[in-house]
């Protein structure tokens, strides 16, 4: 297992730390075997075998319950309860540019929170994409993460949380790029980010154009059906998808649509 140098991962670690300083609020200790019963159907499905999922407390960037590190990343449970968050970053790659992603994507979140309608702000799924970890063999893999608000402080802001890491090295390209993507309340807010522009944007990956075309492509119709449903050029629809392979990242169609069931764009 390849690791990052102890002093960059103290300071990542502490970059994590300042990035959800706003979290002052203690998740309940009482609340954990509830969360750990409702997470029950993460062992039977298929799509999470290889996924690392737990529950981790915001306010020290601890796990409270962790799952399937040995069969992804070859550490043992154990060590991810004794070591915390830290044990996460010592499995990422040591470029900067990948492990400097997590703090800024924390602090993407936590800006979000704060732009979201103080109605929806405690029901929101947010999505990273791109950072490269280790396998056991020591061969690097791409990965996305989920994070589940469960718990909230008066603030609005989560306390606890339940965290997904999926291996997605088959759908997308080698790249150097990550990307982010905040939903509240379904869809009636999203941010996103890239490492490309290094900005929040109040609005969605895709243009509802781009999404269009999509649907119709998860429906298996062919560029002629589909520009002949938008009243668009069959070259128009190649395009769209051509750009939506290019903003992921993607491998080809197929995994562009997976890629956008994922990250929740299309449900």
């Amino acid at each position: 297992m390849h690791n990052i140098p102890t002093y960059t991962l103290e300071q990542l670690y502490r970059k994590c730390l300042e990035a959800v300083n706003h979290i002052s609020g203690v998740a309940s200790e009482k609340s954990i075997e509830k969360y750990l019963q409702e997470m029950g159907f993460f062992n039977k499905d298929t799509t999470y075998l290889n996924a690392v999922y737990g529950i981790m407390d915001m306010s020290n960037l601890s796990f409270r319950y962790i799952a399937n590190t040995e069969i992804s990343l070859g550490i043992s449970e154990e060590d991810f309860m004794q070591k915390g968050f830290s044990q996460f970053l010592k499995t990422m790659t040591p470029e900067m540019k990948n492990i400097s992603a997590i703090p800024t994507l924390f602090s993407y979140m936590i800006d979000s929170i704060k732009e979201a309608p103080k109605e929806i702000q405690q029901n929101f799924v947010a999505y990273g994409y791109g950072m490269k970890h280790f396998r056991p063999s020591g061969k690097a893999f791409h990965t996305m993460v989920q994070i589940f608000g469960l718990e909230y402080d008066s603030n609005g802001f989560p306390t606890l949380c339940f965290i997904v890491d999926q291996d997605i090295d088959h759908l997308i390209k080698p790249t150097d790029q990550y990307w982010g993507r905040i939903s509240f309340n379904n869809g009636d807010f999203i941010t996103t980010f890239s490492s490309k522009e290094m900005e929040m944007k109040k609005q969605d990956i895709f243009s509802k154009r781009e999404l269009d075309v999509l649907k119709l492509l998860l429906k298996g119709q062919e560029s002629k059906q589909i520009a002949d449903k938008l009243f668009i050029s069959p070259n128009t629809v190649d395009n769209h998808r051509k750009n939506m392979i290019r903003k992921l990242d993607a491998r080809d169609t197929t995994a562009l649509v997976q890629l956008t069931k994922q990250l929740g764009i299309l449900r």
